[in-house]
């Protein structure tokens, strides 16, 4: 059987002449899940904000007083799902905050487009809420096979700049 996931896509801080289409949020967020793959029914939040929004949430939560392209909130470890939900009830899998503001800027300065760009910042976010991770370069490996994955699906093209330093020889 194949999971039935769903997506609740916030712009309510994004004038209404710069919000995206809802279906092509959902769309990237739900080809993430799908090809993963996450195994079991799962929802998750999407937020589209600004700078000035993402900013006060990353200096909260992450003590880092600026701006960031995205945020991936987990609802739970998995160590600690030994919570049960009732048969058929999607898992809240949590939230992934984006700034359409960082995601422009880079897209300008990667020289992709704003929805590859986009795409891309989403994918990461839900990989990472999936458990995804970048911290050594086996996890970085993964994590950027996976997006490439995705967006390639998604039929949405992207060049590849290095993001993190050394990143460009050990991926090639």
């Amino acid at each position: 059987m194949d999971p039935s996931h769903s997506v609740t896509v916030r712009q309510s801080e994004i004038a209404p002449e710069r919000r995206r289409p809802l279906s092509f949020l959902r769309k990237v967020a739900l080809t993430t899940l799908k090809l993963a793959p996450c195994r079991e029914n799962a929802e998750l939040c999407l937020t589209l904000t600004n700078d000035a929004g993402i900013q006060r949430l990353n200096a909260h939560y992450r003590g880092q007083d600026k701006p960031t392209d995205v945020l991936s909130f987990r609802l739970e470890d998995e160590q600690e799902s030994g919570f049960w939900l009732p048969e058929g009830m999607a898992r809240p899998l949590g939230d992934v905050i984006v700034s359409l503001d960082t995601v422009e800027n880079q897209a300008a300065a990667s020289q992709n487009s704003v929805e590859s760009e986009l795409a891309w910042v989403i994918c990461h976010g839900t990989l990472h809420l999936l458990g995804f991770d970048h911290q050594n370069d086996g996890q970085l490996q993964a994590m950027r096979e996976r997006e490439r994955t995705v967006l390639s699906a998604l039929g949405i093209p992207r060049s590849w700049p290095e993001l993190w330093s050394g990143a460009r020889e050990r991926l090639r």
